[in-house]
């Protein structure tokens, strides 16, 4: 398999604190990696490092064979990316919205509009290109923004957090539409709180932790690696969760 994506012995410092500590893992082409981790466990900042948002203090980052610190605006080109904000912008219609996101790539006016209508239609929101897209719910907003992170034919895709608030039904819809991204071959990289969506979508999981990778392995056996009865009590194992210290520092708060 083609890796797209390369992090060895990443790391961020911020003075003295360290947010990221040596993290290392790649991704091919038609698979998905989710990181898994508790607030503030260093996730975000791993994705910022990644798609050349904050400078990286140690480690290289490659995608598509292109470094991301030496070519950050080469890189990019082969990255979509959908944070947990859509920032979509509410002046703008729907099909607005993709055309001044891929005049940002410098694609050609009759070309991103030809990939506009063509993503609007996989996303569901043909009928909706001259929306504004403050009528849009929630589910539709979010797919608007994915489909708008692929106007650039990305090799990789980056979700942080991509269904925060939304109901079941349009996690689904959501879901079905990154596994049809796989099985064309792109890559996603993806950070979820939740386990039955890291679940459905990954090939692997990684689980970070104080700024480290502390545990990783495919998705359907990692448990079974950690002798815990589950995905989800893998996690808490590992991160050292102690449920009876957590309800007692919540009383104190009350």
């Amino acid at each position: 398999m083609t890796t797209i994506l390369s992090v060895k012995n990443l790391t961020k410092q911020y003075g003295a604190f360290t947010a990221v500590a040596g993290v290392s893992f790649s991704l091919a082409a038609g698979r998905t990696l989710a990181i898994l981790g508790p607030n503030g466990a260093g996730k975000s900042t791993t994705l910022k490092m990644i798609y050349a948002t904050t400078p990286i203090t140690n480690g290289t980052v490659q995608i598509n064979s292109i470094d991301v610190q030496r070519q950050p605006r080469a890189a990019k080109q082969a990255i979509g990316v959908v944070m947990q904000d859509d920032l979509l912008a509410t002046t703008l219609t729907v099909m607005e919205n993709m055309i001044a996101h891929g005049i940002l790539f410098d694609i050609p006016l009759r070309q991103v509009k030809e990939r506009a209508h063509s993503l609007l239609a996989f996303v569901g929101l043909t009928n909706y290109e001259n929306a504004d897209t403050t009528n849009l719910s929630g589910g539709m907003r979010r797919r608007l923004v994915l489909a708008r992170a692929l106007i650039n034919k990305p090799r990789l895709i980056i979700l942080d957090e991509p269904t925060t608030g939304l109901d079941i039904q349009s996690r689904h819809v959501f879901w079905h539409q990154l596994n049809v991204l796989k099985q064309q071959g792109v890559a996603i990289l993806l950070t979820s709180h939740y386990v039955d969506e890291i679940e459905a979508l990954a090939d692997n999981v990684a689980i970070i932790d104080h700024g480290q990778i502390v545990a990783a392995g495919s998705t359907t056996t990692l448990a079974q690696q950690l002798a815990a009865p589950s995905l989800e009590a893998a996690y808490l194992r590992v991160t050292h969760f102690d449920e009876r210290s957590e309800q007692i520092d919540q009383t104190r708060h009350q």
